[in-house]
């Protein structure tokens, strides 16, 4: 009997020292896992730390590098604006320079001829006559294109100022007309104007607004060879100008011509500097090309604006708007 409960003992701490055994087989495994999971844990989040820290390096170096960069460029940008200042400023020198030094001698050969064209020290022969002649007409033409390289220099480098002034526009329209009036009689050509009544008074650089009369008047005579030119003047009751939200009164100009007309692959040039149509007739004729660049400049910093129609053999028609009161540019 005793020895059936020793065996029962035996067989239950047996039992009991297994299972213990294989728990502390488990809790090892386990341990064991732990440990590897913890290590390898801690492996990756030390090539995450890694490639973190690589990567954060790599966008900061990129940002130096970003921001070095920008400085150089800005440094570059700051240099080239201060020699681009420089360079106008000594443009602008050379400009004001050359006006004194061309317009005094021009305007004293223009003086100097008429005088004696007028046969005031003594009578002169045909030849003379017209050898004077072409030293006068010369020396104009001269000073018409200084002082459209002039004129274009200035609105260019924006130094040239609007003067407003109270006056009125027929008087200027009618002004303009009287100047070119002998280059359409020397063609035969018909200069006609057709003005509303009412133009009244407009507020505006008087002096700017006839050069551009004058300009469009005389490029529609020298580019036309039959018919004629009219000159159409009406009242506009609402423009709006370019940059402005109210519409205000304005005068609408239009020089229509009967001459060669433009092609419509050159009209988006046409206002460029130094531009002229490439046509044989256009050709024949001498200027640089400047002046419906300058109008078309000077027509913005009065607020106003000019556009064209044309066609090849059709003639041409400008259009001029002009604010009644003065409108500064943007």
């Amino acid at each position: 009997m005793q020895d059936a409960i020793h065996d029962q003992i035996d067989a239950i701490e047996y039992s009991e020292q297994k299972m213990l055994v294989l728990r502390t087989a488990d809790t090892e495994n386990a341990i064991a896992q732990s440990r590897l999971a913890i290590t390898l844990g801690t492996l990756f989040a030390a090539l995450i730390t890694i490639a973190s820290f690589l990567v954060l390096r790599f966008d900061i170096e990129r940002r130096t590098e970003a921001e070095n960069a920008l400085k150089i460029a800005n440094a570059k940008l700051a240099l080239a604006t201060e020699r681009a200042q420089h360079a106008d400023n000594s443009k602008s020198a050379f400009l004001a320079t050359m006006s004194h030094e061309l317009r005094t001698p021009l305007n004293s050969i223009i003086g100097f001829s008429g005088v004696l064209l007028q046969e005031l020290a003594g009578p002169l022969n045909a030849e003379q006559k017209k050898q004077l002649g072409m030293v006068r007409d010369s020396s104009r033409h001269l000073l018409a294109l200084v002082n459209d390289v002039l004129d274009i220099s200035k609105v260019e480098a924006g130094q040239l100022r609007i003067q407003h002034q109270t006056f009125n526009i027929r008087e200027a329209i009618d002004r303009s007309v009287a100047l070119v009036t002998p280059l359409a009689n020397k063609k035969q050509l018909a200069l006609k104007m057709l003005i509303d009544n009412d133009l009244g008074q407009i507020i505006t650089d008087r002096r700017r607004v006839e050069q551009v009369l004058i300009n469009l008047l005389t490029n529609a005579i020298k580019f036309t060879e039959q018919g004629g030119v009219t000159l159409h003047a009406e009242t506009l009751d609402a423009y709006l100008a370019p940059g402005t939200d109210a519409p205000q009164p304005a005068v609408r100009i239009r020089v229509v011509d009967t001459g060669i007309g433009i092609d419509e692959a050159d009209l988006p040039d046409l206002f460029q500097p130094f531009r002229q149509i490439e046509d044989g007739l256009a050709r024949q004729h001498e200027g640089t090309g400047l002046g419906l660049a300058i109008s078309d400049r000077l027509l913005h910093l009065m607020g106003g604006q000019i556009t064209v129609a044309s066609k090849k053999a059709e003639g041409s028609t400008f259009t001029v708007i002009v604010p009644r009161h003065g409108i500064e540019p943007l």
